[in-house]
């Protein structure tokens, strides 16, 4: 049995794993503009979302045959940002990280415990 070294045409496979949805996100729509079909990967997109550390990656994969096209576009956004981080005279938006969803619910669920706490000590 031979052993295959090149996936067969109209297979879909990885092209890139990036840190999180919202990139995975915004590169699959680089890629649809260009007319290469593209598949997203994530368990940010399953029933129970994760969106921290290693859980939170997302993978590209596309039709075998459009490997290297995809590449030359990932690249290509690449090549785009770092440029665009180095250039001063581009107006950069500074975006701070919105806190994740369990950090917010831990918090409130904090607050509300202590406020039960707060009320069963005023009773007695």
């Amino acid at each position: 049995m031979a052993h295959r070294t090149t996936p067969e045409p109209g297979h879909f496979v990885k092209v890139a794993t990036v840190g999180d949805i919202t990139a995975g996100n915004v590169l699959a729509a680089r890629l649809r503009s260009e007319g290469i079909e593209v598949r997203v990967h994530s368990p940010a997109l399953g029933p129970y979302p994760v969106t921290v550390g290693r859980l939170a990656e997302t993978e590209l994969w596309v039709l075998s045959d459009r490997v290297a096209d995809a590449a030359s576009v990932l690249l290509d956004a690449e090549v785009n940002d770092a440029i665009a981080a180095a250039d001063p005279e581009i107006d950069h938006v500074t975006t701070t990280r919105p806190f994740d969803r369990q950090v917010i619910a831990l918090a409130l669920g904090a607050i509300m415990v202590g406020l039960f706490i707060a009320a069963i000590i005023r009773v007695y």
